[in-house]
């Protein structure tokens, strides 16, 4: 047994999934709502016996490696490792790729620049100024230990000294995490004179770095980031989170700031499960990974956000994600952090008294227009039309449908028709707006119903817990017109030939198994049949009523063929053939009205 086979035997598939996403028991196996697609009834299924899982929604299935890879965004040496660890195997003949050995690389660097940059701040003379900075805004010493800050000294080689020539890395991986940048004839330390906060991903992954000026009077940006690397993606990742999302899975919300100190300051307030993102827009891949912990989001938002496109979209992705979504708005300053620093009671309070998102959409509306004139009430339609039309809960659309009636003091039936009218609008620019493409992806075949007849007969003698050897003598595969079931199907005769229905072991009938063959069983034997596998009688009885019905679409499948035949003896004047031919017509039609 090799090592990654060691790791994925030593590794509970269910015990896994369940540890991110609730498991319910469903027979022999176990079902929830699939967490790589949005769905309301569950259709993500996973296998103790095969230590397998399989969306029959989206198609996505694997073992435990596949799993993390996607829902973690992990490579394979990734979750190869993550999984040793936790088994307590030492790995030592996996060889990692030349692109995982990289990206280990490059967080090490990322790590050794976050450690060097915090030992400035707090223990030498060059970082007092970014120590002092920080205490003055309300930052205590063990927020900055706790969430790792930094101070990047003002020379343009201090990093680069202590990585290059102190740690012996190479200043081209510099380059690769966005820590050096490239002159004409050297390089230079990115981040300089500036408080480093290091950008964590949610396993603790220090993937790049954010760095705010300590000089606001001077003509430079206020905020500097790393560009988007190997490591990092902006669109993907939370500040904080790694640390924040204990209380938020536990609180069932997470308050959603728009800066570090944001972030920090709440923290320190007491208000825990906050995270941050930079500016107010969501993004599908940050909406994906809160939903792991929360359904319940809380934005803290300024008043500008109502009328951001970039901001709406986000909410919209939040809101067909079908999270429920609220907006915070201050009962002093101008963000959290100014709010929190002034008054830990009046930021609670904030966060209590956060309102429904569509709420939040009216009550910004009806302040930027007066609503007494008809111009007005028409302005107040247009920022708000194109937002309840894309409302995914028809009762929460209804609901605002009517309030906007009555603040506009006009029938329902005319919001209604403004929406649809918007919708019709929107549909035709999109048209507009769609290109051609070789690259279409491939629609794939509906199956034919003797095809899933054949495919439900074969998960049903899988499935079935006894009378297997019984149930297969009644099939005859080649009366089966899909070859991969009739490869199957005979597989499972050899492979039962001395064996009763209690001894088959599934495990050992797919080691046996054609590779190609594999992925139908798993799919098959995984399959919710809605029936009770205990129950004998009724397994029977569905048993014998799709054998009859494959029955009956092969019996006319002949019968067309023997059509065929007949025309063409009568044409090349086959007597005795004929005769034969429609004698066997006669027969196999006797055959079909008797099955009817």
């Amino acid at each position: 047994m090799d090592q990654i086979e060691q790791v994925r035997s030593k590794t509970d598939i269910v015990e896994l999934i369940n540890s991110y996403i609730p498991l319910k028991k469903a027979g022999r196996n176990f079902k929830a709502l699939c967490p790589f697609h949005s769905e309301k009834t569950p259709s993500f299924v996973v296998s103790p016996e095969r230590q397998i899982f399989k969306c029959f929604g989206c198609g996505e299935s694997g073992n435990v490696f596949n799993f993390l890879m996607k829902y973690e965004n992990m490579e394979f040496a990734e979750a190869l490792r993550f999984l040793a660890d936790k088994a307590g195997i030492k790995l030592e003949s996996f060889k990692p790729s030349k692109a995982f050995q990289e990206k280990e690389r490059l967080l090490q660097i990322n790590h050794l620049a976050s450690e060097f940059y915090h030992f400035i701040l707090l223990n030498h003379k060059v970082g007092e100024k970014g120590l002092r900075y920080l205490l003055a805004r309300g930052i205590s010493k063990s927020s900055m230990k706790l969430f790792k800050l930094g101070y990047a000294p003002e020379s343009w080689e201090n990093l680069q000294d202590f990585l290059v020539r102190k740690k012996g890395y190479h200043r081209l991986d510099l380059e690769k995490t966005g820590l050096i940048i490239r002159s004409r004839q050297s390089f230079y330390d990115r981040f300089r004179g500036r408080i480093i906060f290091p950008l964590l991903d949610h396993r603790g992954n220090t993937v790049g770095f954010s760095a705010r000026t300590l000089k606001p009077e001077l003509k430079t940006a206020k905020y500097i980031n790393t560009p988007e690397t190997i490591l990092y993606h902006k669109s993907d990742l939370f500040y904080g989170f790694n640390i924040t999302k204990k209380a938020i899975k536990e609180k069932n919300q997470a308050i959603i700031v728009e800066g570090e100190l944001d972030l920090i300051s709440s923290y320190q307030a007491g208000v825990k499960n906050v995270v941050a993102i930079k500016g107010s827009a969501l993004t599908e891949s940050q909406v994906n990974l809160i939903k792991r912990f929360t359904e319940n989001i809380a934005l803290s938002l300024d008043e500008d956000a109502a009328g951001d496109a970039a901001s709406r979209r986000g909410i919209e992705i939040a809101d067909t994600e079908g999270l429920n979504i609220r907006v915070i708005q201050l009962q002093y300053g101008k963000d959290p952090d100014e709010c929190s620093q002034h008054s830990v009671r009046l930021w609670k309070e904030s966060v209590k008294k956060a309102i429904p998102v569509y709420d939040f959409y009216l009550r910004s509306a009806v302040k930027r227009f007066a609503k007494k004139s008809a111009e007005s009430k028409k302005k107040i339609s247009e920022a708000l039309i194109p937002i309840w039309a894309k409302i995914v809960n028809e009762v929460v659309k209804a609901h605002y449908v009517k309030k906007l009636s009555n603040l506009l003091q006009v029938d329902e039936e005319v919001i209604l028709k403004e929406i649809v009218r918007w919708e019709k609008k929107e549909e035709i620019g999109q048209l507009g707006r769609k290109e051609t493409s070789s690259q279409v992806r491939p629609v794939e075949k509906e199956k034919s119903r003797r095809e899933k007849l054949e495919e439900l007969l074969l998960a049903l003698v899988l499935q079935s817990e006894r009378a297997k050897n019984r149930r297969l003598e009644k099939v005859n595969e080649e009366k089966l017109n899909n070859n991969v079931a009739k490869r199957i199907f005979k597989a499972l005769k050899d492979f039962m030939k001395n064996k009763k229905a209690k001894d088959f072991k599934i495990n050992k009938f797919v080691g046996k198994l054609a590779e190609e063959l594999i992925e139908t069983v798993d799919r098959l034997y995984l399959m919710d049949l809605q029936l009770d596998l205990k129950e004998p009688n009724k397994l029977k009885q569905e048993f014998e009523k799709i054998l009859k019905e494959i029955e009956k679409l092969w019996l006319k499948e002949q019968l067309v063929v023997l059509v065929a035949k007949i025309r063409k003896s009568e044409k090349e004047g086959e007597e005795n053939r004929l005769i034969d031919l429609r004698q066997e017509f006669a027969h196999l039609s006797q055959k079909l009205k008797d099955e009817v």
